[in-house]
């Protein structure tokens, strides 16, 4: 299936930008920019994350050169995204991961209304 993303602001990634080892999941440190991250992991057919499309671009406009904003589409079969759901721990659409500029990927935990992410990246440009 096609990725909705195509502004610049959110970089959208595919398997190859992953490093995968056993038990461990990293982003490849290049594409971070030494800079920490929000993944937004989506399924295109998922209304929640089409409806989010607007906001996450808006986000990575404001937060340019500050703080990353990516995309995965987990139905980007062609690129062997889909792979990455097991090693992510993606359980539903739209996920969330907080990517260090390290390119280490944790758990986002914090709450997903937009005020709430505003502040949560706030707190975590580096």
């Amino acid at each position: 299936m096609d990725n909705i993303y195509s502004d610049d602001n959110v970089n959208e990634l595919t398997k190859k930008n992953f490093i995968i080892k056993p038990n461990k999941i990293s982003l490849n440190p290049s594409i971070t920019k030494k800079l920490n991250g929000i993944l937004v992991i989506y399924a295109p057919w998922c209304e929640t994350c089409v409806m989010s499309k607007k906001m996450w671009e808006n986000l990575g406009s404001l937060f340019k050169y500050k703080f990353n904003i990516y995309a995965l589409n987990a139905y980007n079969f062609n690129d062997g995204n889909q792979d990455l759901t097991l090693p992510l721990d993606v359980r539903s659409y739209p996920s969330y991961k907080f990517i260090k500029k390290n390119g280490e990927i944790l758990n986002y935990n914090d709450r997903k209304k937009e005020a709430d992410i505003i502040k949560f990246i706030i707190n975590n440009i580096d």
